[in-house]
This record gives C-alpha cells, sequence and structure tokens, in this order.
C-alpha cells in the first residue's frame, strides 16, 4: 500500500473506534511505565489533535520539563518549545507557546504522534513532513504514539527522510525497535 492509501484506510478504521478517551488513558499509563520515560528529565511531546492519544495527563509528571513543537520565526522552521500554560494558537491552530523558549539540542526522549506505525519502527504521519525535520534537530529516543488499530503488520513505505522511531506505546503495548537514534 502506498502511504496515502495507509492514511485512508486509518481514517476509516478511526471512525468504528468509540471511547478513544479511555484509550488514551490507557496508553499513558503505558508511557508511565516506560523507564526511559520514568528515567527522562526533558520531553519532547506534542499537543494533541482530536483522535491522536492525549498525553496531555503526562505533562503533570514532577520533575520533567516539558517541550512542545512551535515554530521558530529567526529559523523559518519548527523547533520545541519549553511548555508553558500560555498558549496561543499556532500556524495549524495546534497550541504553540505564545513566547517560545527553545530546547536544547539534546533532550532525553521526545514523543511522536504519528497515523500508522509499523513493527520497525517506521511511522507514517499527516503527510507534511513536519517531524522528519523536526527530529533531526534533536539527539533523543524517539517514542512513536498511537492505538492500536493504528499499528500495521505490513511494512510502511519509507524514504531516506523518514525518521524510525526507537519505540511505540500503545494502550495496550510497549514495542521496543533496534535504537535508531
Amino acid at each position: 500500500m502506498t502511504k496515502a492509501e495507509i492514511r485512508r484506510e486509518i481514517t476509516e478504521r478511526k471512525k468504528s473506534f468509540q471511547g478513544l478517551d479511555v484509550l488514551s488513558a490507557k496508553a499513558v499509563k503505558n508511557f508511565q511505565t516506560l523507564e526511559t520515560f520514568q528515567n527522562a528529565q526533558t520531553v519532547g511531546a506534542y499537543m494533541p489533535l482530536p483522535n491522536e492519544v492525549d498525553i496531555a495527563p503526562l505533562f503533570q509528571a514532577l520533575e520533567k520539563i516539558f517541550y512542545i513543537p512551535a515554530f521558530d520565526k529567526g529559523s523559518g522552521s519548527y523547533r520545541l518549545a519549553k511548555y508553558t500554560s500560555d498558549l496561543k494558537k499556532g500556524n495549524f491552530g495546534i497550541p504553540e507557546p505564545t513566547h517560545p523558549v527553545f530546547a536544547p539540542k539534546e533532550i532525553d526522549l521526545i514523543l511522536v504522534p504519528g497515523v500508522a506505525f509499523d513493527r520497525a519502527g517506521h511511522r507514517i504521519g499527516r503527510g507534511g513532513g513536519f517531524y522528519d525535520r523536526l527530529l533531526p534537530q534533536y539527539r533523543a529516543v524517539r517514542v512513536g504514539s498511537c492505538f492500536d488499530f493504528q499499528c500495521l503488520e505490513e511494512t510502511i513505505p519509507s524514504e531516506e527522510h523518514d525518521v524510525q522511531m526507537d519505540y511505540l506505546v500503545t494502550e495496550t503495548q510497549i514495542l521496543k525497535f533496534a535504537m535508531n537514534s
């Protein structure tokens, strides 16, 4: 299947799932059990869109500094900025810090949403290459985040610029891949 066909298939699968908030809560518990997350002090995260795993409860973790994507006018690209409660709507309507303080180049881990993942750590996003440009800016363990129905048995087609994950967390499983970082 092509990436476009996979995106369409996952969109259809999502229509048959109710109670994604309950599944999100289970995925969050799995994140909390992940040793890499427990040991992390600096965490790249994302502001969840509807139908994505809602990781917002993780922002309450004590002794962790969270960073979320924000547009950096100086570089003309997205970078991770320190999470604060003072947020504004970004370019795509996704909340980002009003006054971004950008992350250092090395953080402990980054949580990455996706439309679909395979069992080798390949990921398909929404098609803009946003995370494929963002992730190489940071030295961090990459942890994919999705629901079980977004985890594919077949290999996702990938290109040289596609960034692989080191882990994948869903509501029922934690998969560890060969470390790609």
